[in-house]
């Protein structure tokens, strides 16, 4: 009598170890289907949003003398990098960087030292530096692609 009371139990608990496995099984399989979703959207936005490096041509520091109203001596040191829109605009300004330079020493003697002591005067260069550099450096030239300029060193004494 002893074996008949034992068998209903076993069986109960026997069924109850296989609801059990079969429920942990189907919540693996759910659980790693919705991780592989996941991780391939995290990649898809991460690819998405990763930022551009910026394209960068580096000016050397250069000095010049300066004009003011008291004829008094004016040095200006200035340095500077270009950022530009692709990479032929930077291989056509690291070609054509002695004409660069001698466009853009001609530009800065001729300014005036009070006007680029106040960040005005320094926007306002910026924005005759890039139109220097929208002139043409050689024939048939494409369009470059000059979109900002960004000073590294800039003294006025």
């Amino acid at each position: 009598m002893t074996t008949t009371r034992k068998f209903p139990w076993l069986l109960i608990l026997l069924m109850a170890l296989v609801a059990a496995a079969a429920s942990s099984g189907g919540m693996y399989l759910y659980m790693s289907k919705n991780t592989a979703h996941a991780d391939a959207a995290v990649n898809v936005e991460t690819v998405e949003n990763k930022p551009q490096v910026p394209r960068l041509v580096t000016i050397a520091p250069m000095t010049v003398n300066l004009q003011n109203e008291r004829d008094e001596p004016s040095l200006l040191y200035v340095g500077f990098a270009l950022e530009v829109g692709n990479d032929a605009t930077q291989k056509l300004l690291q070609q054509y960087m002695p004409q660069i330079r001698s466009q853009l020493l001609t530009l800065l003697s001729g300014q005036n030292s009070t006007q680029l002591i106040n960040p005005q005067g320094k926007e306002i260069l910026a924005a005759k530096i890039l139109e220097t550099l929208k002139q043409s450096l050689a024939a048939q030239q494409p369009e470059l692609s000059v979109l900002n300029v960004l000073y590294t060193d800039f003294i006025v004494q």
